[in-house]
Parts: C-alpha cells; sequence; structure tokens
C-alpha cells in the first residue's frame, strides 16, 4: 500500500511539472541580437501573446546550437541575424526559417517592420481575447525628444588674407513630434583666434556665434542625413597693438548658416560628419588711423569640415 501512494505521488508530480515547464515554454522567445531597437519592435509586436523575450548577446551557429538555446531556456522559438537574413527557429517543429533583411543596429521603423516579419515567420495562431480593461486615461504618445550634440571643425574664412582656424560647437535640438524628423533648437560656437599683421599693425581676431536652426532628418538603415539652417549673431572682437598704441575694435554681425550632418546610428548615440557654410553680413574692415590702409576685415563668407557626436534623450 505505501509503495502504490509512494508511486502515485511521484506520477502526479511528474505530470505536474510538465504541465506547468510546458506552457512556459511555448510563452519564451530567445532573442540572440543586441540591438534594442529590435527588442523593443519585437516586445510590442509579440504583446497580443504574452510571449516573454529573452535576450542573449551571441547569435547561434547553426539550427542545432539554436535548439541547444531554446532547451536551455524553455523556449519555443530563437530568433537571431545572419549578415542581413532574419532567422527563427522554432523547437516544437524543428524548423529553421529565414527572411531578408539588414545587418547593424537598426532605426525603429526598419526594427517594426523587421519585427513583423519575425512574427509572420512564427505562424502563431490568433491571439487569446484578452478580457476589457477597465476604463482609464489613455495612453500618452511618445514626448518631445531632445538632442545634444558637440563638434569640432577646421574653418576656411576669406577677409583680406584667407585664414584657417579651429572651430568647437555646440547644440541642443528639440524633436517635438515623434513620427516626423524636423528638430528645432539653438546651437554655438567658438574657435582659435587668428594672427593678423597689417600696417602697423599686430593683434589678434576671434569670433563666436549663436544661432537658432532647424534641421529635417532622413533616416535610411543606420545612416542619418540631416540638413540644416541656422541664423542668430556673431560676435567679433579685434584686439592688438596699432603704431605703439592699444587698438581695440569689437561689432556685433547678422550671420546665417546652411548644411548637412551625415551620422552613424549606434542605438541613442550617433557619429558623423559636417559640411557648413556660413555668411556674415554688415561686415566691416578696419583702417589705419587717418589714412586708407587696411588693417583688417571681418570674413564675410567662411566654409566649415568637422566631425560631429550627440545622444538623443
Amino acid at each position: 500500500m505505501a509503495r502504490a501512494a509512494l508511486l502515485f505521488f511521484l506520477l502526479a508530480g511528474w505530470l505536474a511539472t510538465d504541465a506547468t515547464s510546458a506552457p512556459a515554454a511555448r510563452k519564451r522567445v530567445v532573442l540572440a541580437d543586441p540591438d534594442p531597437e529590435l527588442r523593443h519592435a519585437m516586445e510590442q509586436a509579440l504583446a497580443p501573446w504574452h510571449l516573454e523575450v529573452v535576450i542573449e548577446s551571441s547569435p547561434p551557429a547553426d539550427a542545432a546550437m539554436a535548439q541547444e538555446r531554446a532547451d536551455a531556456d524553455t523556449a519555443r522559438f530563437v530568433v537571431w541575424r545572419d549578415g542581413d537574413e532574419l532567422v527563427v527557429y522554432d523547437r516544437e517543429l524543428g524548423s529553421t526559417e529565414k527572411r531578408a533583411s539588414r545587418s547593424g543596429f537598426l532605426d525603429p521603423p526598419t526594427a517594426a517592420a523587421a519585427a513583423l516579419t519575425i512574427k509572420t515567420m512564427m505562424r502563431l495562431p490568433p491571439p487569446p481575447a484578452d478580457p476589457e480593461p477597465p476604463a482609464g486615461p489613455a495612453v500618452a504618445e511618445p514626448g518631445p525628444e531632445l538632442r545634444l550634440q558637440a563638434g569640432i571643425a577646421t574653418r576656411i574664412a576669406h577677409g583680406i588674407d584667407t585664414d584657417v582656424s579651429a572651430r568647437f560647437g555646440g547644440a541642443a535640438v528639440i524633436r517635438p513630434w515623434a513620427s516626423v524628423g524636423w528638430r528645432f533648437g539653438v546651437a554655438g560656437d567658438g574657435g582659435t583666434s587668428t594672427n593678423v599683421s597689417h600696417a602697423s599693425f599686430k593683434g589678434t581676431w576671434n569670433d563666436w556665434a549663436v544661432l537658432g536652426v532647424a534641421s529635417w532628418t532622413y533616416v535610411r538603415a543606420a545612416w542619418e542625413l540631416e540638413p540644416h539652417v541656422g541664423a542668430g549673431v556673431r560676435r567679433s572682437t579685434l584686439d592688438g597693438v596699432l603704431m605703439e598704441a592699444a587698438f581695440r575694435r569689437t561689432g556685433t554681425l547678422p550671420t546665417a548658416r546652411g548644411g548637412l550632418w551625415v551620422r552613424w546610428r549606434m542605438a541613442r548615440w550617433t557619429v558623423g560628419g559636417m559640411f557648413d557654410i556660413e555668411g556674415n553680413f554688415a561686415t566691416p574692415t578696419y583702417r589705419k588711423t587717418a589714412s586708407s590702409a587696411e588693417i583688417f576685415q571681418v570674413p564675410g563668407v567662411g566654409i566649415e569640415l568637422g566631425a560631429v557626436a550627440a545622444v538623443d534623450l
């Protein structure tokens, strides 16, 4: 009698363990891909089926390794990318299916399209009907996105002479609407001084600027092209000695800028290059006292080439 009771409890325990582990396996998906945008998109696409997405850093080498991953994580599916192909391994069917995709980090629209492709490859049944949720406040749309940027560049400007100087700048811009690529904000820059030696004058000239800027971003995979324009003021200072007497002239000039930022995205970070053309208006020409000899002319046009890095918050 005791042996029969013991066998009964062992059998019941085995059945209970199997019954609880099988549903758990059917509700788990291993994503062997570190891309945060793809993970976020998969969690959204698979939410109606209540599937848990488990992250692993490295993809399996083949279907046999994928089966080992699925067994270890008690998962129904293993998903990874092999170059520019999406791969889905189904543990219950023992099958592997591939579809064309893209390599590298994905932008949000491309990640959403990849997640829909993965869902189709899984051939999931219709999602279970959820009970009607209680009435509550509507879910808010994604809020504005803040971008902070820093850059370094070389400027070639033309006045009396052609001047080459290093420039350092930054910008803070906001994307008010998540569905479009427009951004608005402020930018500023400054740089190294230029040595000036003309008509008995020896000294330096330097300038800095503050501008309001607007840009629009075109996204292609991990690449971003962002044309931008800006307008503001530039502060100019000429300081030195003229015929053994101190000589200092300052001015605030209208300025405008246009150009292109080219970026490569890595999650929230982007790095790349820049090309800008700037124009200054009402630029003064400083002359020697009681003489027509020119000392310095504030450059009217400049070209900047450099590198930028930014983070989106």
